[in-house]
């Protein structure tokens, strides 16, 4: 059997934490001195209610008895595992855990197991893992899965954007006064992941324009592959997630949608009402609609 596992930066949706036994390993987070496991000991709606309070929760990468309990549990009940992990450029979780897998695999050479940089998160992960637990209910070979796993990790498109540069300037991302004046303005950054790294593409003036580029781009992004499962991430604005869906569903004939709430961890950071879009450029060798 295969197990597959995941960090906390990955989002989740009911659809597939209702059906699939996944593994989540925790990040943690500080909050005025006190330090809670993501998910285990805080919510993401915990989270933010400090956040509008005016608090900057801090983050950390998984902790060595994180990995270890989730790797010793794999290893207990003679499970393969395959851990996607958050973007090597943006914690240093992925190096982390390699070098604690590494050492389990000198000591237990015959059970199979794999860490993947992700060079992403959030819903772009959690399209990955829809399709990873497919494959693994199909009980494909482990290198199989591998492969498609690496090919869904180019082709995964991010696409997304924050209605409040405050949080930026609050985390030290921007200055306070690029903080300020993007807010009076209305300045929207439109936000990409590139080799592993978030990146502004543009500063757009106004939330109406900034979600036409996101349907732009999209439909644009999809036009090679339209029968897919397109994600859509929400900080605490499902009512914008919603508005995104019912639009993508119009301009992208043939698709499905899947919406995703922010984690806690990622939602320090992008601060609250952050949307975006995730999907595939180009079709997997394995792809189940």
């Amino acid at each position: 059997m295969i197990k597959l596992i995941v960090d906390s930066t990955c989002d989740l949706n009911n659809e597939i934490t209702d059906n699939y036994d996944i593994e989540i390993i925790p990040l943690s987070i500080t909050v005025d001195g006190k330090s809670y496991l993501d998910g285990v000991d805080i919510d993401t709606d915990e989270v933010y209610k400090y956040m509008k309070e005016g608090k900057i929760p801090k983050t950390s990468q998984v902790s060595f008895e994180s990995v270890s309990k989730v790797i010793e549990k794999c290893i207990s009940n003679n499970w393969d595992f395959i851990y996607l992990a958050f973007s090597s450029k943006l914690s240093g979780t992925y190096n982390f855990a390699k070098k604690i897998i590494e050492k389990y695999k000198e000591k237990y050479p015959e059970r199979k197991m794999a860490i993947i940089d992700s060079k992403g998160g959030a819903g772009g992960n959690g399209l990955i893992v829809m399709q990873a637990i497919k494959m693994i209910e199909r009980n494909l070979p482990f290198e199989y899965i591998i492969k498609q796993i690496q090919f869904m990790v180019q082709h995964i498109v991010y696409r997304f954007t924050i209605t409040d540069l405050e949080w930026l300037s609050k985390g030290g991302r921007i200055s306070k006064t690029a903080g300020y004046v993007g807010n009076v303005l209305n300045i929207k950054p439109y936000l990409i992941v590139e080799d592993g790294l978030i990146k502004v593409l543009k500063m757009i003036r106004g939330s109406k324009k900034t979600i036409q580029k996101l349907l732009m781009d999209t439909e644009e992004g999809t036009a090679k592959f339209n029968n897919q499962i397109i994600g859509i991430s929400h900080a605490d604005d499902l009512e914008t997630a919603l508005l995104l869906e019912k639009k993508i569903r119009d301009r992208v004939k043939g698709c499905k949608t899947t919406i995703f709430k922010i984690g806690a961890v990622l939602g320090t950071h992008l601060g609250i009402g952050g949307v975006g879009v995730f999907f595939f450029d180009e079709k997997p060798e394995f792809y189940e609609f």
